[in-house]
Parts: structure tokens; C-alpha cells; sequence
């Protein structure tokens, strides 16, 4: 087992949150039931209604998936329902009180985090334990679990620099606005997919070069309580390169002079070839190339061409650039 994954890699139980059933919604979540010695999370609590309703008590093994749209059961509600006797264990509930141990601060609990498989206890956020914030704290500094109270101890310094957590709504806005701000991006951002879910930052897309991707991940970077960011976006630049290396490897399109023009990931193929079939070979390799959006396949075919025209103007049409023999890579 893997003690070291993400957050985003784990269960994530928020009190209040709506419970769903195999046939439908099935109460909130209230009660997170630990077993004190193993630090395994055994059962969890669901209310059924929110004023009088009654509480049942079901087994982890029961849980599919938990975040923070909700927790997911395989149980049906009526079986939900009859599950009604308090395990034995540490409960915890949203009342339960964080207490550091070295400054005697206090917080209340926010959220526990556990392994999807074996359900053991992995993190914990709290609320204001450090005044305005809420606190990612790992399993390691826990020391004591009992009813409604949970004794950590890290040192003050160690404290102070643990990773603020925010929700994922917050953490997308954070995100947008850092790169908003930046003006030289808002170009590149409408080719961009921007997304955070369970603290893990996607980016997924296009952009003009690497130079622009390396400064929007810096930009990125500076946002607190990211717990990692996955940069899948694809520059014009390192396309024209690995596309132009691509059509120079295959066998149908290898020593033709053809022309690479990305932008935004929309490639745009010039030059000239001798037959139909490589024109669409040509377009079949851009077009099943990973990072390519779409092409346009301005190749032109002309079979009594013994200089293939290699430059083309950037918005099409021909040009006098006659190179033979070599690829040609360029962005704008």
C-alpha cells in the first residue's frame, strides 16, 4: 500500500455531505468511525433526513467513491436504513476538536481523507487552526484518537509551513484569475482547458510556445493549496518539431519537403507532393498526432514537380522558397 499518494488519490469525507445510494439519495454524512489502534476508518455515519431522521451505521466496504460531490454507496437505501447499532471506535463527528499539542492552538475538523482500499486514515484537514486558514495535515502527526478529539503534534515550524487547503471551486477561481491577470497569456487561453479537481490541477490544451507554457506554469505555481499540477498542454513550437520528425519517419511521406505550420494547435500543411495518396497520408499522420486539434491540408499535388515548393505564405498560396530535401518547421 501506498501511504505517500495525493489527496486527490483518496476518499475524502466532508460532514454534511449527501450520501447516494444504488437507488437514489440516502441521507448526509455525520459520523466517520476510526479504529483507534490500526487508524483504519471502519464505518461511517448517514442521516436520513435532516432534522429528526434516524442515523445508520455502515461498513467501509460499503463506500465506492467519496469527494466532495458527495459519497457514493453500493447498498441500496432500505439496506442503508437498517443498519442502526454504533460500532465500536473513535467518533468523530463535526463537532470533533484538533488540539495541537506544542502551543495548545485548537481547530475544529474539517475533512478526513483515507485510502480508497484498505480505508486507512491518511489526512486531515482543520479549520483554523491557524487563524483564517484551514490546515492539510498527514496521518503521521496525529498522536491521539478519541470521541470528537484528535491530539496532533508537529512542531511550531513544521506547522507553519504546512499547505493550506481550499476547496476546488476556490482553487479553479485562484487559478483563472492568476492566469487572467497575466495579459501576454489571454491569447493563448482559448485554446486551454482549465481544471481542479480534488486539489490536483489539470491543464490540458494548446499553447503558442514553450517559453509562454514554462510562465504559465510559474504562474500557476504560485497559487497555495495546489497539492500537484499536471501540464499537459501542448506547445506550437515543440508540434511543428515532433510533427515535422513524425512525416520524416514514415515510409509514405519520408523525403518530401513538407511545411508545418501550427498555431494553437491547428496545423496547416504546405508544400507540394506528387500523388493524391501522399497528400492524405500527410494528413493522416498530423491528424491522429497527439497535441493536433485539426489541419488544413494545403499540400499541393502536382506529379511533374521536381522542386517540391517548401515555404508557403502563412495564410496559404504559393511561394518562389524552392528547398528540396528538407522539412520545414515553423510557428507564428
Amino acid at each position: 500500500m501506498n501511504d505517500t499518494m495525493y489527496i486527490s488519490e483518496m476518499l475524502k469525507f466532508q460532514f454534511g455531505s449527501k450520501i447516494f445510494c444504488s437507488d437514489g439519495e440516502g441521507g448526509l454524512l455525520t459520523h466517520v468511525i476510526i479504529d483507534p489502534e490500526t487508524r483504519n476508518l471502519t464505518h461511517i455515519g448517514v442521516k436520513q433526513g435532516r432534522l429528526f431522521g434516524k442515523s445508520s451505521y455502515l461498513a467501509f466496504d460499503c463506500v465506492i467513491s467519496a469527494s466532495e460531490a458527495g459519497i457514493t454507496l453500493g447498498v441500496k437505501r432500505s439496506d442503508a436504513a437498517a443498519q442502526n447499532q454504533m460500532p465500536q471506535g473513535a467518533v468523530i463527528t463535526h463537532k470533533c476538536v484538533v488540539e495541537h499539542a506544542e502551543s495548545a492552538a485548537t481547530g475544529t475538523l474539517l475533512l478526513i481523507a483515507a485510502h480508497p482500499t484498505s480505508g486507512k486514515l491518511a489526512y486531515i484537514v482543520v479549520h483554523e487552526l491557524r487563524s483564517g486558514q484551514d490546515t492539510l495535515l498527514q496521518e503521521s502527526s496525529i498522536t491521539k484518537l478519541a470521541l470528537d478529539k484528535i491530539s496532533i503534534s508537529v512542531s511550531e515550524e513544521t506547522l507553519r509551513s504546512l499547505p493550506v487547503y481550499k476547496p476546488d471551486a476556490v482553487l479553479q477561481q485562484e487559478v483563472e484569475s492568476a492566469l487572467f491577470d497575466f495579459t501576454p497569456l489571454h491569447i493563448d487561453l482559448k485554446a486551454i482547458t482549465v481544471r481542479v479537481s480534488d486539489s490536483v490541477l489539470y491543464l490540458d490544451g494548446n499553447i503558442f510556445s514553450a517559453l509562454r507554457s514554462d510562465i504559465m506554469l510559474d504562474r500557476v505555481s504560485g497559487v497555495s493549496g495546489l497539492a500537484d499540477i499536471k501540464n499537459r498542454v501542448v506547445a506550437d513550437d515543440a508540434l511543428a518539431a515532433d510533427l515535422a520528425l513524425a512525416l520524416g519517419q514514415d515510409a509514405r511521406t519520408r523525403d518530401l519537403p513538407i511545411g508545418v505550420y501550427p498555431r494553437l494547435g491547428v496545423v496547416r500543411l504546405s508544400g507540394a507532393v506528387h500523388n493524391g495518396q501522399q497528400k492524405a497520408a500527410a494528413g493522416e499522420i498530423a491528424g491522429n498526432y497527439a497535441g493536433v486539434r485539426s489541419i488544413t491540408n494545403d499540400l499541393i499535388v502536382d506529379p511533374q514537380a521536381t522542386l517540391l515548393n517548401v515555404m508557403s505564405a502563412p495564410e496559404g498560396g504559393e511561394t518562389k522558397d524552392v528547398i528540396p530535401g528538407k522539412y520545414v518547421r515553423h510557428t507564428h
